[in-house]
């Protein structure tokens, strides 16, 4: 059951609405329900969701790329990306299909660590 961050929810949902780019960060103690909150608001949505791992680069990038190659039935005979610009470069290529994107990467301080 989801209870409360209506107001949180309410923003996620107008940034979605919007006609431009919109980039959220949510911050904060942990076990507050971050991951919670980007899960419900990402329910209803088509999009891209990953839980960083405290690993290795390369775990790090094999699980994004899974995550990202797993909305297109096309590339899911890709097992992973070689590395992270060919990843992002993927992804560019996605955005410039003017269809409408959420990608959430959660924990992304082990992302940027790795």
């Amino acid at each position: 059951m989801f209870i409360g961050r209506e107001r949180e929810l309410t923003k996620l949902n107008k940034m979605y609405q919007s006609e431009t780019f919109e980039f959220a960060v949510l911050y904060g103690r942990r076990r507050v329900g971050k991951t919670t909150l980007i899960r419900e608001f990402m329910q209803d949505k088509d999009g891209i969701f990953y839980m960083s791992i405290e690993g290795t680069k390369k775990e790090n990038l094999q699980g994004l790329s899974k995550a990202v190659l797993s909305k297109n039935e096309l590339q899911q005979n890709t097992a992973w990306f070689q590395d992270f610009e060919a990843l992002l470069e993927y992804i560019d290529a996605l955005a410039k299909t003017g269809k409408r994107m959420i990608i959430a990467i959660d924990e992304y301080p082990y992302l940027a660590a790795s």
